[in-house]
């Protein structure tokens, strides 16, 4: 019994090692595998086979640090010749392989899905080597990092070109690989190793930056790149970028921000809403118009030349009647039989002094009494004050209509 069991073991194993492999799909680069059905070129003595999905290692493309990576579409693979189409698909896995194996960058399309969103476009594109036609296909795709790859037979050999378009800053970067035939383990290695090195060369994690905004209609943008409405979460290229948010009705609001690579940034914009222009002058006539007023009520009383022609034609008047005064003494003295004495002399000094007296009183009266008035009555004399007050914003200037106001004058 135990030998029956042990007979039937080992002819199921038997028929197990000799049952067909099952045919392996997918393997890690979106491609279905299973149908490379073509004849392979025998290979000569001592001659590695080529590498296949099945020795092409760690897809790191989907790590614990991906968010913030960029994000490559490997487009496919070009290839006029029967020899190198016979293995294209051992070529577009391990492209695909070596550059997301680098752990820098993750994966945006596939070729199949590349085909699936470009369409009638993608034949194009496999073949596009410009950043003109390559720019708005990673921007369909949203492809930070966007390659196309050619295997031709040409002067110098079998020779592999990569195209690769960096959208940050809208170049593309070539890179070519040459080998023996396309088959060529090592032909198809060193080709993983130089696209490895220009993926590692040109990727840079993105920043994270989340704007949040008071006004839900806000649009956001960063340079003339729109990043969406309201409050958005964009992840940008590392450096110093210009972020717009401007809503109609209200104020735009500009600022420039510094992002980091890896970094999130949160900023909160609020947006002031644009008043309507208010009734009547506005703030900076009415402190014109203070400032006239001010000016326009004219020198101080003591600065004022009739405050001092007043006081001396007072003066004027006090001086003559003292002068007056000193007079009634003059010939009060008699004799014995009272009869009073006075020389001519004395008359006619007596009589001058009268007489300027009276000069004195009747010219400072009159001096005094024209300062007075003009003191009083008549202001000092200034320019007429316009009341400065400005035309509403938007209202139609008819002849008829305005209205102006003048202050000040003389009396």
């Amino acid at each position: 019994m135990p030998n029956r069991f042990v007979l039937s073991g080992a002819l199921l194993l038997a028929l197990l090692a000799l049952a067909p492999a099952p045919a392996r799909a997918q393997g890690g680069f979106g491609l279905d595998l299973s149908g490379d059905s073509t004849p392979q070129a025998p290979l000569e003595q001592g001659e590695e086979p080529p590498p296949d999905s099945g020795s092409l290692g760690l897809d790191l493309s989907s790590g614990p640090n991906a968010e913030l990576q960029p994000r490559l579409a490997y487009v496919g693979l070009d290839t006029p010749e029967r020899a190198g189409a016979a293995v294209s698909k051992r070529w577009v896995g391990w492209l695909q392989s070596a550059a997301f194996r680098t752990g820098r960058v993750v994966r945006a399309a596939d070729p199949a899905e590349t085909r699936k969103q470009l369409g009638a476009e993608y034949a194009a594109l496999v073949r596009c080597q410009e950043a003109e036609c390559m720019k708005a296909a990673a921007d369909t795709l949203d492809a930070d990092l966007l390659t196309t790859s050619r295997l031709a037979l040409e002067d110098g050999g079998w020779t592999l070109r990569l195209w690769t378009y960096d959208r940050d800053r809208g170049v593309v970067e070539t890179d070519t690989v040459t080998g023996r035939k396309p088959a060529d383990s090592a032909f198809i290695r060193e080709a993983g190793t130089v696209l490895a090195r220009r993926v590692t060369e040109l990727a840079r994690p993105r920043a994270l930056l989340k704007v949040t905004c008071n006004v839900s209609q806000a649009v956001v943008r960063v340079g003339e790149r729109m990043l969406g409405v309201g409050s958005v979460e964009a992840k940008l290229p590392p450096g110093e970028v210009q972020l717009i948010v401007e809503a109609d009705d209200y104020t735009p609001s500009t600022r420039t921000l510094t992002l980091a690579p890896g970094e999130t940034k949160e900023v909160a914009v609020r947006l002031e809403l644009n008043g309507p222009t208010p009734e009547g002058p506005g703030l900076d006539a009415v402190a014109n118009l203070k400032s006239s007023r001010k000016k326009s009520s004219g020198p101080s009383v003591f600065s004022r030349p009739a405050l001092y022609t007043t006081v001396l034609g007072l003066a004027a008047v006090g001086a003559g009647v003292a002068l007056g005064m000193g007079l009634r003494d003059v010939g009060q003295a008699t004799d014995a039989e009272g009869v009073r004495r006075i020389t001519r002399t004395e008359y006619l000094a007596a009589q001058r002094k009268d007489a300027l007296a009276t000069a004195l009183m009747a010219g400072g009266g009159a001096v005094a009494a024209g300062s007075l008035v003009w003191l009083i009555v008549v202001p000092a004399r200034s320019e007429p004050v316009s009341s400065s007050v400005a035309p509403v914003a938007g209202a139609p200037a008819s002849p008829g209509m305005a209205l102006h106001f003048v202050f000040g004058g003389s009396f």
